[in-house]
């Protein structure tokens, strides 16, 4: 009781229905934008006397985007597109089987399913233009199936109908467009500033030594995949701009690399801590290059001067590599143990500091290009997410299944409205697919469906046949548009008022001649309603979504991706795996709807981490194994390592198998250390340290991340 009375109190709350009584400015514009262009492409359709105006404003609702002008732009050519592609399915399947039923509705399933697979293997708004192509194409079959010769007339002014709508929406939105590619180019600059010195501020902590700061670090990384996202809108909008979006995909591939070295700095400056001869010295100076370039950033300070203090510092930790070597040469026959591997320890963080730098220097460069619009130059940088082919084909099968269980259902019941019932049940299966959390997308879409159920109902039966007038018609709607289109700009009832303002329009009919009577009205809403309710189950019982299975889907594919990273022929590059398990910690957290500070998101993200770093690890030991530098000895025990780390599959191996990776990678590590004090070679040497400071960054994820990575902590053997 108790428990009900606060659920009930918390909904009733202002804080909770804030979107509704105290919106934003931003939300205000898209309402009044939006509302605008519908009730114009209302007007547009009634006057030039089209058979279905409805279709008009609820093209609209569908092109509709709370976003930024590129969004909206790149949805709009893709569903055009796509509208295009499902008229040309709709005349290809139509004319194949005029007089069989079995194979047409066959092939609608199956044409919709392969939408949904090309759907789930794309991103953004292409991938919302393979919808398209999907549904658009169901809804104009079964809408002329019972006269197949209206087909053609039928998709040309369904596909009149969304370029109409489109149009209309894009054309009242350049009303509130003031210099747009300034403030596109102002909004990218800013961005990436932000991202910059998030990251310099990141790596100013872990410089003065600050714990929290390495999971900062990790917590920023998974952001950038956002920013990455929007970097595509960004560039429609700057479109003539020269290579502005490839500098700043640039940009924050080199931030990504960043926070990643930095990470390890961290792992470094906790593991040598009480081992260090002369290290410390440096990190005042270096503390204090970074303040400087922050403040630069901030006061838009000349980039040579931003450079001059990076390479100042970079050439210092160069010297200090030098200086270190020469005294080991030196006083090879005065140095103790002790001595040599405070040395070697120095080593590692001043090559790594300088690494850290050099990424620093680079990410400045391409920073101050981005900003440049007038620079033209050939350069090209794209970011590459590979698809989830497993996904993809359980939305497919999922669509197939349930469309064709809806057939049958129109088979055996002979429903004479069941027509629009299956057209909705494909734009559902559709639509969903586009979502990472099909779930949440299939409970909205079917609460949308019921809101939008008694709202018009409402209005067919009491308001509508009042209105003699259009100016009277948007004044009545002005209430139901409102508040469904404040409710698109809240992420919590999005899914919910999508389907809600679709299907509330669709349910008016709005015709010149007339109005829906009740009974065209309730065979609607049935199959409206049982298309939602169908879907809904559907989706529960096929491939159902949980979240300790998505969890576990996630952990064992970026624990293949180890695995494969160490077997492939042709690895990925360090930035292709950073994006890899970057992306797929961003798809999880999306999937399963959670905040990136609850305890599940902290642990997968640190897990997640942990193996990225072991990633880096493996690409960098595999470079150094192809190159000719090192002796055979060494290539070997690299060699074992890898092998290692190649039947590291995460399998259930509790004090299994894979714990032998730890304890390997130990004794490598000691076993390079001996061999880097007595060698003569400086070249070998260099490597040798490279390799050293390598593994000590492995083992630490190894064994830090043992739970998440399934690996005994064998730490107490070794300390």
């Amino acid at each position: 009781m108790r428990f009900s009375r606060v659920i009930s109190l918390d909904f009733l709350s202002f804080e909770n229905w804030r979107w509704l009584f105290c919106p934003s400015k931003v939300a205000i514009i898209f309402v009044f934008r939006t509302i605008l262009a519908s009730y114009a492409a209302l007007a547009i359709a009634l006057w030039m006397e089209m058979d279905s105006p409805r279709w008009a404003i609820m093209s609209v609702w569908v092109v509709a985007q709370n976003s930024s002008r590129g969004e909206i732009l790149s949805k709009a050519y893709w569903v055009i597109l796509g509208n295009i592609v499902g008229i040309i399915a709709v005349l290809c399947i139509m004319s194949s089987f005029p007089q069989q039923p079995l194979l047409f509705e066959l092939t609608v399933a199956l044409w919709v399913s392969v939408c949904c697979w090309f759907a789930s293997c794309t991103r953004h708004f292409l991938s919302f233009g393979w919808s398209m192509a999907g549904f658009s194409c169901a809804i104009v079959l079964f809408a002329s199936v019972k006269d197949p010769d209206t087909t053609f007339m039928m998709a040309m002014s369904r596909g009149s109908y969304f370029i109409l709508g489109i149009f209309v929406e894009n054309l009242v939105a350049r009303l509130f467009e003031v210099n747009l590619h300034h403030y596109a180019h102002q909004k990218l600059n800013s961005d990436l500033k932000k991202a910059v010195e998030g990251a310099l501020t990141s790596v100013s902590h872990i410089v003065q030594g600050k714990n929290w700061a390495a999971a900062q670090s990790d917590h920023m990384l998974t952001s950038i995949i956002s920013l990455n996202h929007n970097v595509e809108f960004r560039e429609i909008e700057l479109k003539g701009t020269g290579h502005t979006g490839d500098h700043a995909r640039a940009t924050l591939s080199l931030v990504s690399s960043l926070l990643v070295k930095a990470m390890g700095f961290s792992i470094y400056l906790k593991e040598m801590k009480n081992q260090l001869q002369q290290f410390n010295q440096i990190l005042p100076q270096a503390e204090s290059t970074i303040q400087f370039i922050i403040k630069g950033l901030k006061t838009n300070e000349d980039l040579k001067i931003l450079l001059a203090s990076v390479n100042k510092l970079r050439w210092e930790c160069r010297q200090k590599i030098s200086d270190s070597f020469y005294r080991d040469v030196r006083n090879s026959q005065e140095i103790d143990t002790s001595y040599t591997q405070k040395s070697l320890n120095d080593r590692i963080l001043y090559q790594n500091l300088r690494e850290i730098l050099a990424e620093l220097e680079s990410t400045l460069l391409e920073l101050y290009k981005s900003q440049d619009t007038s620079l033209q130059d050939n350069f090209k940088f794209s970011v590459k997410f590979p698809p989830d082919y497993k996904r993809a084909a359980r939305n497919a099968i999922r669509a197939f299944v349930t469309i064709t269980i809806g057939c049958l259902l129109w088979e055996i019941t002979g429903w004479s409205n069941a027509t629009v019932f299956l057209a909705f049940l494909c734009m559902g299966c559709s639509r969903f697919c586009v979502f990472d959390n099909i779930i949440v997308a299939c409970v909205g879409w079917f609460k949308g469906i019921c809101i939008a159920i008694i709202v018009a109902f409402f209005f067919n039966m009491f308001v509508m046949p009042m209105i003699t007038s259009f100016e009277i018609l948007c004044l009545i709607l002005l209430p139901p548009l409102v508040i469904g289109a404040l409710a698109m700009c809240t992420p919590k009832y999005a899914p919910i008022a999508g389907g809600y303002m679709f299907f509330f329009c669709y349910l008016l009919g709005f015709e010149n001649s007339g109005r829906v009577n009740e009974s065209a009205f309730l065979n609607d809403a049935m199959a409206l309603f049982i298309s939602g309710l169908v879907a809904l189950i559907a989706y529960r019982i096929i491939f159902p979504y949980h979240g300790r299975r998505l969890k576990h889907q996630m952990r064992q594919k970026l624990l293949d991706g180890l695995h494969n990273l160490a077997n492939k022929s042709k690895p990925y590059s360090p930035r292709e795996w950073i994006n890899f398990v970057s992306g797929n910690f961003t798809i999880l957290m999306r999937q399963l709807g959670i905040d990136k500070t609850v305890p599940t998101a902290n642990t997968y993200r640190h897990g997640s981490m942990a193996v990225m770093l072991i990633g880096i690890c493996v690409i960098r030991l595999r470079t150094m194994i192809e190159n000719d530098i090192i002796t055979q000895d060494i290539r070997n025990v690299l060699r074992v390592v890898l092998r290692r780390v190649a039947k590291f599959q995460g399998h259930k191996a509790r004090y299994g198998q894979h714990a032998r990776t730890v304890i390997i990678a130990y004794r490598a590590i000691k076993k390079f250390r001996q061999r880097e004090a007595i060698e003569k070679n400086l070249a070998v040497r260099m490597e040798l340290s490279v390799a050293i400071s390598v593994l000590i960054l492995m083992t630490c994820a190894l064994d830090k991340d043992a739970s998440f990575l399934r690996v005994k902590s064998y730490r107490s053997l070794f300390y």
